[in-house]
C-alpha cells in the first residue's frame, strides 16, 4: 500500500510537505515554510525565538509534529547534561521537560528504538523558501536530492541572505560557559560550533534514484520563476505519483503542456499545484520584455526597477530591455552573486551597484559583515575581493548621468534614495516599474502603501493599477483600501487552462490539489473533462495531515 500526507500546502500558496510513503520506505517532497499561515503569528519584530524555533513552531502548527525528522540539537543542545552543575538556581536541569518533545521523537530518538531512519530521502523541487525553508529543522543525515542548479540556487541564497534554509549546511547548537573576564563567570550559554554537513545529490533531468527495493523517483526539470525547478515522479510497485513542484508553461525557456505529458510518462495519481487554477490570464515573458523596453525609453531620467534577485529569467528579460533602450543595467550584489555562482556571464550593458554601508564613507572596513557587497566573493580566507568596491557605480556617479541607467531596486532598499536625489529631496524624470508578484498578504498590502509614499515623497513616477475590493466590500473610495502599483509581470504557475490540459493529456486517475486557496476549482475542472472530453478523473481535496492510500 502507498499513501500521500500533505503537511503543508493544504488550502494555502505554498509550505509544501508531502510525505509519500511505501512499506518502509518513506521519502519527503519539498519542506517549505508556510509563509501566510506564519504570517498570522510572526512579524518583523515579532518571530520565534532563536534558541526555541522548533519547539514553537511545533507549538503554533508551523511545522508538522513528526517523528524521526527533527534535529536531536535544536530541541537539547549537546553538553546540556553539564547544566546541572550550574549554581545559578533558575537555569534549566537537564531533566527540564523544556529538553524533549512531548508526543514527538526526534531523529536520533526514533534511530535508537527502530534502528533506521523514519526519512530515507528528502526530493527539493526548487530554492523558493516556501519549498525549501524548514529543511534546516531536519536533521543533517537525511539526504537531499534535487537538481545541481537548485543546490547552487539555495547555497547562494544561504550566502548573502538572513531568509536562508540551512538546507545544505547549519551549525550545531552546544552548551558553552562563559570565560573568566565575562559579567557572569562560569555560567551557560548556547553556540553554534560544529559544521552539520547535509549529503546532497544532484539530478539529471530524467535521473532516477532507487530508495528501496520496490520504491524509486525519477526527476524532470520544468519552468518556473527560479533556474532549477523540477518534478517528481514516485514510483512504488506498478502505482505513479506526480509531484508537480510549481511549473508554468509560459516563460522564456518553457516546454509545452504536450512535451511536459510525453515526457512524464503515465500518471495514476496527480499532486497538481494550483496557485492559478482560478485564472485563465496566460502572459509570455516576451511581452513584458517589450513593454519594458518601451517603459525604459520613455523617461528623461533614471528608472527603477524591482524584480527579484533569484528570477534569472526576469533578469535576462530586464537586460535586454535596457540594452534596446540604450541604457546599462544596475543590478545589486546579491543578483551579481548569484550569476557568478550560476557561472550565467552578466552582459556588456550590466553593472553593480556599491550601496554606503555601515559608516556610510565608504570606508572598505564598512562592507566586512557585507562581503558580498565589496566584491564576488563571501569567503576571504584565500584573499579579498573587491570587484564592486573598484568598479562597482555609486549613488553620485548615477546621478550625475541618470538617464544611462535603470537601477534595480526593492522596497527594502528605498533608503538607496537619499543619496540619489537632488537638494531638494527630488529625482526628477525619474520612473518606478514593478516587475514582482501582486501582494497577497496584508503585511504586503501596508508595505505596498509605504512603497508608493516612498516614490511620491522623491517625485518619481509610477503607474497606478486598479484597487482589488476585498471580500464583502462594497465601498470602492474606502480610505483603508491600499493602493497597488501596476505590475510588470509573470507569473511562475500554470493558468487554469493549463492546468486542465495538463489533467487532460496526464489522464490520471486521481487528483491531488495543492499550493493553491482554491482547491475547489479541481472539482470543476474534473466535470469539465468528464462533459467535454469523456475522461474521469477522481479530485481529492486533501486535508492537513490526513492519510491517503492508493492500491
Amino acid at each position: 500500500m502507498t499513501s500521500v500526507t500533505l503537511y503543508g500546502g493544504v488550502g494555502e500558496i505554498g509550505g509544501n510537505k508531502v510525505l509519500v510513503e511505501s512499506g518502509d520506505a518513506r521519502v519527503l517532497l519539498d519542506f517549505g515554510t508556510r509563509m501566510g499561515y506564519e504570517s498570522d503569528y510572526f512579524s518583523e519584530f515579532v518571530n520565534p525565538r532563536t534558541n526555541t524555533a522548533l519547539r514553537d513552531r511545533l507549538t503554533i502548527g508551523a511545522i508538522p509534529r513528526l517523528d524521526g525528522v527533527y534535529r536531536e540539537d535544536l530541541v537539547r543542545p549537546s553538553g546540556y547534561e553539564s547544566l546541572a552543575q550550574v549554581a545559578a538556581s533558575r537555569v534549566l536541569r537537564p531533566d527540564s521537560p523544556y529538553f524533549r518533545l512531548e508526543g514527538v521523537l526526534t531523529y536520533e530518538e526514533y534511530v535508537a528504538g527502530t534502528g533506521k531512519p523514519f526519512v530515507d530521502a528528502i526530493f527539493l523541487s526548487h530554492a523558493h523558501l516556501d519549498h525549501t525553508g524548514d529543511i534546516g529543522y531536519l536533521d543533517h543525515r537525511i539526504p537531499l536530492f534535487c537538481s545541481a542548479t537548485t543546490r547552487t540556487l539555495v547555497q547562494a541564497i544561504d550566502d548573502v541572505s538572513n531568509q536562508g534554509s540551512e538546507a545544505l549546511a547549519s551549525s550545531a547548537r552546544d552548551v558553552w560557559f562563559t570565560g573568566e573576564k565575562a559579567t557572569f563567570p562560569g555560567t551557560p550559554k548556547i553556540e553554534r560550533s560544529e559544521a552539520l554537513e547535509r549529503e546532497c545529490h544532484t539530478m539529471a533531468d530524467g535521473g532516477v534514484v532507487e530508495i528501496a527495493p520496490g520504491m524509486k523517483v525519477e526527476m524532470y526539470e520544468v519552468d518556473h520563476s527560479v533556474p532549477g525547478a523540477a518534478s517528481f515522479v514516485v514510483e512504488a510497485g506498478n502505482l505513479r505519483i506526480l509531484y508537480t513542484g510549481d511549473i508554468r508553461f509560459h516563460g522564456t525557456h518553457p516546454m509545452t503542456v504536450e512535451e511536459y505529458a510525453a515526457k512524464v510518462g503515465r500518471v495514476d495519481v496527480l499532486v497538481c499545484e494550483g496557485t492559478r487554477v482560478a485564472s485563465t490570464e496566460v502572459v509570455p515573458e516576451a511581452a513584458i520584455g517589450g513593454h519594458m523596453r518601451e517603459q525604459f525609453s520613455k523617461p528623461p531620467g533614471l528608472v527603477f526597477v524591482d524584480f527579484s534577485w533569484k528570477d534569472t529569467t526576469r533578469f535576462e528579460t530586464v537586460r535586454a530591455a535596457a540594452a534596446e533602450a540604450g541604457r546599462t543595467l544596475v543590478v545589486n550584489a546579491r543578483m551579481a552573486y548569484l550569476l557568478r555562482k550560476l557561472r550565467m556571464p552578466p552582459g556588456d550593458n550590466v553593472a553593480v551597484f556599491l550601496k554606503r554601508r555601515g559608516s556610510c564613507l565608504y570606508s572598505p572596513s564598512d562592507y566586512s559583515n557585507f562581503k558580498h557587497e565589496y566584491g564576488l566573493s563571501v569567503d576571504w580566507s584565500d584573499g579579498i575581493d573587491a570587484t564592486h568596491y573598484e568598479t562597482g557605480l555609486t549613488a553620485e556617479q548615477i546621478r550625475a548621468h541618470p538617464g544611462k541607467y535603470v537601477l534595480m531596486l526593492s522596497y527594502y532598499e528605498m533608503g538607496q534614495l537619499f543619496d540619489l536625489a537632488d537638494a531638494e529631496g527630488q529625482i526628477p524624470g525619474s520612473r518606478f516599474i514593478r516587475a514582482q508578484c501582486e501582494p497577497f498578504s496584508d503585511e504586503m498590502e501596508i508595505d505596498e502603501e509605504r512603497l508608493i509614499h516612498w516614490l511620491e515623497r522623491f517625485g518619481i513616477a509610477y503607474h497606478l493599477a486598479d484597487t482589488p475590493l476585498p471580500k464583502g466590500c462594497q465601498n470602492p473610495e474606502c480610505a483603508k483600501l491600499h493602493r497597488r502599483i501596476q505590475r510588470e509581470h509573470v507569473s511562475g504557475h500554470a493558468s487554469r487552462p493549463e492546468l486542465l490540459e495538463l489533467v487532460s493529456r496526464l489522464e490520471p486517475k486521481i487528483v491531488v490539489p495543492m499550493h493553491t486557496e482554491h482547491p475547489g476549482e479541481f472539482h470543476d475542472m474534473s466535470a469539465e473533462l468528464y462533459e467535454g472530453r469523456g475522461l474521469e478523473v477522481k479530485v481529492v481535496v486533501p486535508k492537513y495531515g490526513d492519510k491517503y492510500s492508493f492500491w
